[in-house]
């Protein structure tokens, strides 16, 4: 995306004196076409050709500390149409709820489940890094990929996954639990869901606080997908 990066030159005179201070990124969401997916739904076809309209009209935010990350979908700007119209969108973005990565571990909220309940994974370690580049508003930044398992029932898939992370913004994070790249990841496209940056503030006001771990229950991969199983009376 073709936007102006926000770089405040007082991060690297604070950073110069041993001074922390807090990342905000916003990323904007592209949702590609994909010959072929829901043709046999009408219904589902429909809700994916909307998904492609009003995912630009959604911003994400990332908050970086010295505990972690913090990612979420900005509430400001709201999708027109019904709560399902927007949920589905937010599914083809891959994205559930409000993300942290702390500490190694990604939790990911389960709001099916209850607005406190997170799922907990590892941190992606499978990259692979290329000398490819290409350059994203100024900045440099090279391309590694992956791919992610999708296990239903007995069908397996694996979708690509294609991250163009900066070397010269040495944060290890990125949008939807992605990152463990060295630098910041400033385009990532998981499947046909593109997510690219649109402003950077490096000296940012926002922040989490972690003691919000205190108040939610944390389950794994396996009890999330037994619960779900058992939501759905399966």
């Amino acid at each position: 995306m073709k936007n102006t990066i926000i770089v405040f030159l007082i991060f690297f005179v604070s950073s110069a004196n041993g001074q922390e201070n807090n990342i905000s990124v916003v990323y904007g969401l592209n949702i590609e076409n994909e010959v072929g997916l829901f043709n046999n739904n009408a219904t589902l076809k429909n809700l994916f050709l909307k998904s492609m309209i009003d995912c630009k009209k959604l911003n994400f935010q990332l908050i970086i500390t010295q505990n972690g990350s913090k990612f979420y979908n900005e509430k400001k700007l709201e999708i027109d149409g019904n709560l399902g119209s927007k949920s589905f969108t937010l599914s083809m973005g891959h994205y559930t709820g409000m993300i942290y990565s702390i500490k190694g571990k990604v939790l990911k909220q389960s709001p099916y489940l209850g607005e406190n309940i997170y799922g907990e994974e590892v941190f992606k370690s499978d990259w692979n890094l290329t000398s490819e580049t290409k350059l994203i508003d100024n900045y440099l930044c090279y391309k590694a990929t992956s791919s992610n398992k999708v296990v239903y029932g007995d069908k397996v898939w694996n979708h690509p996954v294609v991250a163009w992370y900066c070397p010269k913004l040495p944060f290890p994070n990125g949008p939807i639990g992605y990152g463990n790249l060295p630098g910041l990841i400033l385009e990532l496209q998981v499947r046909n869901a593109i997510y690219g940056v649109k402003s950077i503030n490096l000296n940012s006001s926002f922040d989490f606080d972690v003691k919000f771990l205190d108040k939610i229950k944390i389950l794994t991969q396996k009890q999330i997908e037994e619960a779900f199983t058992k939501q759905e009376g399966y």
